[in-house]
């Protein structure tokens, strides 16, 4: 039989024992394990790893001009020296990209884009006192690629270690081996090859054993008796009157919610902002020419039906009183021509062997970070605190 007791929506599944924090609650940082989407010729070492969003990395390579191009999108190119990591961003989340060193293909790379949150995480009893079952809801972000990861762990109150985790691709998963008498934080994380979600997080407000009655049994010794003879009966005088009882102290101390160090109250919720990064991406493009005509003289020629596609004179007109006849004058050019190289491209220069600019792109979000169009942001929950009224 299952019992349902929390839930990651904002509502409480049964009446007042439990309740759950919203999906927007804490990210929980988890390290996405790289997705190998080509490896290159093995003399080489390469490998092409799609670990960033909207980019790739490629490392073990000799050095040289590599290229990542698809069909229907902008290539990209840059030059690297030899074992220094090629990171080629700005490209297209969902499309396949073939790879390129010094214009040899050397694989190809499924570009990802930032994966989706999970949602409506939803935590049931089982038949078994120790486990629980977990079930969510993934919002698929376009370009996330495909296997999306999911990791469902339970951590004791407020700890970073999980004392239950498990990883998979379904959308429900059985965390075992709990203690009954502790209160849990469940959350679930997506992840791909390149980044992780925003978490869906539930709070127990009961344990386990609270919530199905079944309390851990407590030993308890017999109880002995010890008969005696009653004394002879004497009459009591009568009881003074009882002072009334003292009144029962206040409390000393209340629980509040403040947000661990480094991070900034954000509401129901505690958040942490970091500046943007940045590295920089060389594009090149070789070098263009056209032709251009080097004139070092010219030559007149006459025809009397403009075949030479020259101005047409009457009588003594070309050179007056000369007795040049009437007729189609034209005046040809003599010289050479040469190739010109082009000036540069629009926000590219000439470095002496290509053309060539830098751009600075954004790094790849932060693991347990989300981008929030002006900074990266990472959030948690409030931490109790007991402090005197």
């Amino acid at each position: 039989m299952k019992n349902a007791f929390l839930s990651g929506a904002a509502f409480v599944t049964i009446g007042v024992l439990l309740s759950a924090t919203p999906t927007y609650a804490a990210t929980v940082a988890q390290e996405p394990a790289p997705h190998v989407v080509a490896i290159a010729q093995p003399h080489y070492g390469l490998t092409i790893l799609a670990n960033r969003i909207n980019g790739i990395t490629i490392t073990g390579h000799a050095g040289g001009v590599f290229t990542a191009k698809a069909a229907g999108h902008v290539t990209k190119t840059v030059t690297a020296r030899a074992n220094s990591p090629v990171i080629i961003d700005q490209l297209d989340a969902g499309s396949r990209y073939q790879v390129l060193r010094n214009g040899k293909r050397i694989g190809f790379a499924n570009v990802v884009g930032q994966v989706g949150p999970t949602q409506e995480l939803l935590v049931e009893t089982t038949d078994n006192p120790d486990e629980v079952s977990l079930s969510w809801k993934h919002i698929v972000n376009k370009g996330e690629g495909a296997p999306v990861s999911f990791t469902a762990t339970a951590t004791i109150g407020n700890s970073k270690n999980a004392t239950s985790r498990i990883v998979t691709t379904d959308s429900h998963a059985i965390l075992k081996g709990l203690n009954k008498n502790e209160r849990y934080t469940f959350t679930v994380t997506a992840s791909n090859s390149a980044s992780i979600g925003r978490a869906s997080v539930a709070v127990m407000q009961q344990t386990l054993s609270q919530i199905s009655g079944n309390f851990a049994e407590q030993a308890s010794g017999p109880v002995t008796t010890v008969q005696v003879s009653a004394p002879p009966f004497v009459p009591a005088e009568a009881p003074a009157p009882a002072s009334p009882p003292a009144p029962a102290p206040g409390p000393t101390t209340k629980t509040i919610y403040i947000c661990p160090d480094g991070y900034t109250d954000a509401g129901s919720l505690c958040e942490k902002l970091m500046a943007y990064t940045f590295h920089n991406v060389t594009t090149t493009s070789p070098y263009t020419y056209h032709p251009q005509f080097v004139q070092t003289g010219s030559h007149i020629t006459f025809t009397s039906d403009g075949s030479n596609g020259g101005t047409y004179y009457g009588p003594d007109q070309w050179n007056p009183s000369d007795g040049s006849p009437a007729g189609f004058y034209a005046v040809i050019p003599d010289g050479y021509t040469i190739t010109v190289k082009d000036n540069p491209p629009t926000g590219f220069t000439d470095d002496g062997s290509k053309y060539t600019k830098t751009d600075k792109v954004k790094d790849a979000t932060p693991p347990g970070y989300t981008d929030s169009g002006t900074s990266w942001v990472t959030t948690t929950s409030k931490v109790a605190k007991v402090v005197p009224v």
